[in-house]
């Protein structure tokens, strides 16, 4: 059997300009989950090269492991996705094969739903074309729980990448009041500590940022952040 495709996100990357080139209209309605989105927040969090949240570093043995086969997706079913595409469902890989490109459209995942993936689709600007990544914190709490059942060692790197994407952001984002959206702060919070409860208290690097930068808030709209804190961040105090 052939090895699988090698990708890394400039790979993605330059697949994902060529189907948005290929496919106007259409490939705006796909949202981009799976070990691909893993690499879009792997390189994101590279690029902020923020103090306490670092992209892990990764022997050659892992580093082959992050590597994904296919570029996933959640806007089409399987049975859609192979007639629009024109190439058969590939019963061992689950991909469609399309100039090259390992594509797979997923129905929904263990956790993940079509409507919540869509509804909450993070829109990513480049300078050639627009696409659209599913939410970190959705897609943390299905690999968080792919866990639970099976250890595949793909997801665990990614799972603990996520982790510390997240972590940068909560943070980011509370240091950064006027940009602040308290209630998808809140939502994303909810997500990630419903899928593990320790996340908010096992880190130090996370409560020490997050405590005195959360205690700062004083606009009416970030009341609901400082009243999450008093309950899920021990030692918070107004």
């Amino acid at each position: 059997m052939a090895l699988p495709k090698v990708y890394n996100w400039l790979a993605i990357r330059a697949d994902l300009k060529r189907l948005s080139e290929r496919f106007p209209g259409e490939f705006e309605t796909w949202q981009l989950i799976g070990g691909a989105a893993c690499w879009f927040y792997r390189a994101y969090l590279e690029r902020t090269n923020d103090p306490d949240f670092r992209v892990p570093k990764y022997t050659a043995v892992e580093e082959q492991i992050w590597l994904s086969k296919d570029i996933d997706f959640m806007g089409m079913m399987p049975e859609e996705a192979a007639a629009f595409f024109g190439s058969p469902c590939k019963p061992e890989t689950h991909t469609i094969t399309y100039e090259g490109m390992e594509i797979d459209f997923l129905e929904e995942g263990l956790r993940l739903t079509p409507q919540e993936v869509s509804a909450s689709a993070r829109e990513i600007r480049t300078s050639e074309f627009v696409f659209y990544a599913i939410e970190a914190a959705l897609l943390y709490d299905e690999k968080f729980m792919l866990l639970k059942l099976k250890d595949r060692p793909q997801d665990r790197l990614h799972c603990e990448l996520l982790a510390e994407f997240l972590k940068f952001e909560f943070c980011h984002e509370v240091e950064n009041p006027p940009a602040l959206n308290s209630r998808k702060w809140l939502g994303r919070a909810k997500v990630v500590k419903t899928a593990n409860l320790d996340f908010f208290q096992t880190d130090a690097r996370l409560t020490r940022r997050l405590i005195p930068a959360i205690a700062k808030l004083n606009a009416p709209e970030h009341r609901g952040v400082k009243h999450w804190a008093k309950h899920h961040l021990t030692g918070f105090t107004e």
